[in-house]
């Protein structure tokens, strides 16, 4: 649809006045343009939306205009941009809600790139609990897309907006069941076939506004509308977990499931998503104890045990092997063998007694990976915002000059060997001393002006834990049921959800 055309600026200012001064355009689309205004009154900032002249001609236009008015003024929710008044002044009809300062999910990812996967699930939590009472008064939106959702910069909550395709239980002039409305990249598959949609309609769109997120991109894309609406029918849309790193795995199922073709597969509820996403927050903010501690015992045992592999293999074994090995008449590879075996059979037993009793608290390997991974890359977020996310000048040329160093001690001390006559026996070496000392100052300062950077501990537990080791470990201690394990705490939360009441602010 193209976009509209505003009405002159002195006609819209004589339409406006005194109530309202026109400050600037805030945006244009299909069916209206938004300008900043100031409501002279109450002294405060509004969004004006206005119904081009020439939109006001063109048949059933109006009415939708007005209709879309009357839908969001009947809904005050503090996730839903709220409409003030509705006006009509010689034929030019426009409407004032208040203006949120800030941008659109669009603007954001476009101005930073993919959201993180914690301002993720805000965003689904928030826009969901927008649904689920629009929903409960018979309004299904039709239209969540990114550029529908507002970000309020000073709460950060999301805001929906724009109400103009609405269908709106029991109110006349909606469009009839088989007209199709709406942007083919995040219609439901019932929607893009023109039948009758659910509030699972709007859920499925926003999967996809998630999914854009995430992955700073749709599931389907291309220059023709029809092709696209084809793919939302007929193609599987792909996992996003397989796009995105450092994401939930809660999340990811989340958005794969309201993703699904069918209905029936999808959260029933737009409350329900608003519940899974408000337990993934809390949980991802305060992890279970039981996670908590695990998490906690692998720091400690990271360094107690790498001290036990090194004594165990440099010490006890050779003094066992010298102390028993010859008398007991073992054969030498045999005897290392063994003691081998067994130095590597005792930590491998520990560490598999820890994931059964982690295991048999009722959470499961996915719930321990979601936590190392919000710990590895919050601190990673953390160090970036602290020190920057490229290393300095000077940090980049200080193992440049511990390299030329070291060459240049190597240098002076092959000229010292070299120097048959003696000439540089005074200069060498104090030339290969000052080098060599040269090269570690540099490393030694380059290794501290860098080691924030490094994330080396949080980074190794998750990689263990999410690797293949890690995933043989717990099921090779897999519990089984009748041991007493309660289903995982993230597929509890997917499968039982419970009520969560929106925010009253």
């Amino acid at each position: 649809m193209p976009e509209a055309q505003g009405p002159d600026p002195d006609v819209l200012q004589r339409a406006l006045q005194p109530r309202y001064l026109v400050e600037r355009p805030l945006g244009r689309g299909g069916m209206g343009v938004v300008y900043l205004a100031t409501d002279v009154r109450l002294d405060r900032r509004v969004a004006i939306k206005v119904l081009p002249p020439d939109h006001a001609t063109r048949p059933g236009a109006k009415l939708r205009f007005l209709r879309e008015a009357r839908t969001v003024a009947r809904l005050s929710h503090p996730n839903i941009v709220p409409i003030h008044a509705v006006e009509e002044w010689e034929g030019l009809v426009y409407y004032a809600m208040a203006y949120v300062e800030g941008e659109t999910v669009e603007q954001r990812v476009l101005r930073t790139g993919p959201l993180t996967p914690l301002e993720v699930a805000r965003l689904l939590r928030d826009v969901a609990w927008a649904l689920a009472y629009a929903h409960a008064r018979g309004v299904i939106h039709r239209d969540i897309k990114p550029d529908n959702i507002l970000f309020d910069a000073g709460t950060g909550r999301a805001m929906v907006t724009d109400f103009g395709i609405a269908w709106v239980d029991g109110l006349r002039g909606n469009t009839g069941p088989h007209t199709v409305f709406g942007t083919p990249e995040f219609m439901s598959p019932e929607q893009a076939l023109g039948g009758v949609v659910d509030g699972r309609s709007d859920t499925y769109s926003l999967g996809v506004v998630g999914f854009y997120a995430l992955a700073g991109r749709v599931p389907f894309h291309d220059r023709d509308p029809e092709v696209v609406m084809t793919r939302q029918v007929d193609e599987p849309p792909p996992p996003v977990g397989r796009l995105v790193s450092g994401a939930p795995v809660a999340l990811t199922r989340a958005v794969d499931r309201c993703l699904a073709k069918d209905p029936l597969a999808r959260f029933q509820r737009a409350e329900d998503l608003a519940n899974a996403m408000s337990r993934l927050l809390q949980e991802q903010s305060a992890p279970p104890l039981a996670v908590r501690a695990f998490v906690t015992d692998s720091k400690l045992l990271s360094a107690p045990a790498r001290l036990y592999a090194l004594f165990l293999g440099g010490v006890v074994v050779p003094l066992v092997w010298l102390g028993l090995g010859s008398s007991a008449g073992l054969s030498p590879k045999l005897g290392l063998a063994v003691l081998g075996l067994g130095a590597f059979a005792a930590p491998l037993g520990f560490m598999l007694w820890r994931v059964r009793r982690f295991l048999l608290t009722g959470h499961d390997r996915d719930d321990l990976v979601d936590v190392l991974r919000l710990e590895h890359f919050r601190l990673k977020e953390e160090v970036a915002f602290a020190y920057g996310g490229r290393a300095t000048r000077l940090e980049r040329w200080l193992p440049v000059v511990s390299y030329l160093a070291l060459a240049a001690c190597g240098v002076s001390v092959a000229l010292l060997h070299y120097d048959l006559d003696g000439v540089l026996d005074s200069a060498a070496p104090i030339a290969a001393a000052t080098t060599a000392a040269m090269s570690l100052l540099a490393a030694v300062v380059a290794r501290l002006r860098t080691e924030h950077r490094m994330d080396a501990g949080a980074g190794r537990r998750y990689a263990f834990w999410s690797g293949r080791l890690g995933a043989w470990l717990f099921r090779v201690a897999a519990v089984h049921p009748a041991e007493g394990a309660s289903p995982p705490a993230v597929a509890a939360a997917l499968l039982h959800p419970r009520p969560t009441p929106a925010p009253n602010d």
